[in-house]
């Protein structure tokens, strides 16, 4: 058993628990109510929305399981890798748009994961 692994789909599904309830009500409720965006607009970030959602729940599952059998070990890879690339993109747009980091820590959440990750590949 690899608990580094272990630790890297936690933080996934602490990550995917905060993204649902923290962000579903500071982000797509307001979106949602929006006059600003039109219905078309709406469907495709809601879409987006749901998509990484089940997205980061494979992530997590794909750690939990690579903390169990070595046969795990290269789709966690890519999955750390996959968890590195988020928390680039979202630093990278925090830093753009002008944003606090602490108001956003999501960032931390995706490199703490990538970290785990990288740490799991590398004593497995």
């Amino acid at each position: 058993m690899t608990v580094y692994f272990l630790m890297a789909g936690l933080v996934c599904l602490v990550t995917t628990a905060f993204h649902v309830f923290a962000g579903g009500a500071r982000v797509v409720r307001p979106m949602l109510a929006s006059q600003d965006l039109n219905d078309t607009m709406k469907a495709v970030l809601y879409g987006c929305w749901h998509a990484f959602t089940l997205l980061y729940l494979g992530v997590a599952a794909v750690f939990i399981w690579a903390g169990f059998t070595p046969f795990g070990v290269l789709p966690a890879a890519a999955c750390a890798v996959m968890a590195a690339m988020l928390a680039i993109l979202s630093a990278a747009v925090i830093r753009r748009f002008g944003q606090r980091f602490w108001r956003l820590p999501h960032w931390l959440l995706f490199s703490l994961a990538a970290l785990s990750g990288a740490l799991g590949v590398m004593s497995a």
